[in-house]
């Protein structure tokens, strides 16, 4: 398993060189307790959860047998990359792999230090997971069963992703709709006629899921 933040906007990719021992998401909606008059307490369904954690990652100083492959070991060189997204306020897919973890997240503050002597660097990441207002329709009023208009949805814009050297069609598929077995569709959308041979430089146009 691999914690991996992509750059919605540029595709800039970053393989945590250490996963926690551990990971935990929160998904669902939440429950609304209301006090009524006759009939006492009842719960209702709320408002969606928005995800929001905290979490710390080693960054060791140099490569290490349990290190992700490709660590460089400069661990502030991955601080830099994370506190200009969270300046930015970019939106990053946080992809966990071997799961169906694949959601936007915003960056809070970064929190970055050592304390072993070693070099390393611990930092603790701030994430919130990210709603595009559009997408949502305005709430179903639950206490009196009328039903809002929904806003208007707007189309969603496609992406794009330029090859590089290691990259596969299913690894792009895991990472961007968390299914591998949609590199097929992905490469049908494309026109390339074998979806097991992408070349670096390549650019892969990337749909909302629902269009494959």
């Amino acid at each position: 398993m691999q914690i991996i933040f992509r750059n919605v906007k540029t595709n800039q990719e970053l393989i945590m060189p250490v996963t926690p021992s551990d990971f935990y998401v929160e998904d669902g909606r939440q429950v609304e307790s209301l006090d009524m008059t006759d009939t006492g307490q009842v719960n209702l369904p709320g408002l969606k959860s928005l995800f929001n954690e905290q979490k710390e990652f080693l960054l060791p100083s140099s490569d290490r047998n349990y290190t992700s492959s490709g660590w460089t070991g400069e661990p502030y060189a991955v601080v830099d990359q994370l506190v200009e997204w969270s300046n930015n306020g970019d939106v990053l897919r946080l992809i966990v792999t071997d799961t169906p973890v694949n959601f936007p997240v915003l960056l809070g503050p970064v929190r970055h230090g050592q304390k072993d002597g070693t070099g390393d660097v611990y930092v603790t990441l701030e994430l919130r997971r990210y709603r595009e207002l559009q997408e949502e329709a305005t709430e179903t009023n639950q206490n009196t069963g009328n039903k809002t208009r929904a806003e208007p949805q707007g189309k969603k814009e496609e992406t794009s992703y330029t090859v590089v050297k290691g990259d596969t069609l299913w690894g792009i598929a895991r990472r961007t709709y968390g299914d591998p077995n949609l590199a097929w569709k992905l490469a049908e959308f494309n026109g390339v006629k074998n979806a097991n041979l992408i070349y670096p430089g390549q650019v892969v146009k990337l749909p909302d899921k629902g269009s494959l």
